[in-house]
């Protein structure tokens, strides 16, 4: 971070276009380096565990990670309005795009595909997956970032397939429950219901889900609380790999799902009903909406 800050913070003053693109190019390339920043400060985090309180190190990974995100932001938010600027036609159906920020994006649409791809890693590591359907107000859109609700949905969405497909196991049933996907809209926001029947999330875990050292990796049971015995640990490295990043194992996903939800003035809240099920409630402020309030 402090290199990507020196090499930015020394380039030239911009006064004129081609200093602006030189700038815009410089800030891609920087901005692609620290992509792959955070297992090695989710690795650090873990290592630290026995030097510092967990208030400290959590409040220090918050502001780190919400930094981060801010700072993708922006930089990648003037990448793309550069590149759209020089575009010199642009079809009518990319006018939906304000830099990164869809200002038509349907949350159904993208739910839809990220089941679908959750789906079929939990096909390939366990052999078999739930059904899915998605209700309530599928036409409805909102101005967000897609990256940001995919990585999000993605999260959530794996915690939904394999709690539910791990407690058919272990509750001997037949058939898996299909998982419902319910749309909301609200007066600038837009909510996501995501309820399963995998089991629920025990009293003494759920307090951990969204701590940044807890994981299913190391405390044998996923974030529902069902256990993982006779899954290796390739395979599950393997699954979270594919819908949830390179964090995997590490802790870092439902805490990092929730600060971006937190972001643009959205939240994310589990209710939990042992034995039988999760409903994860994903509330998610439009931007120009979230914009508008921060100027009041």
């Amino acid at each position: 971070y402090y290199e990507a800050f020196d090499q930015l913070h020394a380039f030239p003053e911009i006064k004129d276009l081609n200093a602006e693109w030189e700038f815009t190019r410089a800030l891609e390339r920087q901005t692609q380096l620290l992509v792959d920043v955070i297992p090695s400060i989710a690795q650090g985090f873990l290592e630290c565990k026995q030097y510092m309180p967990r208030e400290d190190r959590t409040a220090f990974i918050n502001d780190l990670i919400r930094s981060r995100i801010g700072l993708r932001v922006i930089g990648e938010q003037h990448v793309a309005l550069s590149f759209q600027f020089r575009e010199e036609q642009k079809p009518i159906h990319e006018d939906v795009w304000v830099g990164t920020i869809h200002t038509r994006l349907k949350p159904a649409h993208m739910i839809e595909q990220c089941s679908h791809m959750v789906q079929s890693m939990c096909e390939m590591h366990y052999g078999t997956a739930p059904s899915y359907f998605i209700d309530g107000d599928v036409d409805e859109s909102i101005s967000y970032i897609p990256s940001h609700f995919e990585y999000i949905s993605c999260e959530l969405l794996k915690n939904a397939f394999r709690a539910t497909v791990e407690f058919s196991s272990l509750s001997g049933r037949s058939a898996h429950p299909p998982i419902q996907i319910t749309i909301t809209k609200g007066d600038g926001y837009v909510g996501v219901r995501i309820r399963d029947q995998g089991g629920g999330i025990s009293k003494a875990n759920l307090r951990n889900v969204f701590e940044y050292s807890w994981s299913s990796m190391q405390e044998s049971s996923d974030s529902h609380g069902s256990s993982m015995a006779g899954m290796s640990m390739q395979t599950n490295l393997a699954l979270q790999q594919g819908v949830g990043g390179p964090i995997a194992g590490l802790g870092f996903g439902l805490p990092m799902a929730r600060l971006y939800a937190e972001y643009f003035g959205g939240s994310l809240d589990i209710v939990s009903m042992e034995d039988y099920g999760c409903d994860v409630f994903l509330k998610l402020g439009s931007i120009e909406g979230s914009i508008e309030e921060k100027q009041i």
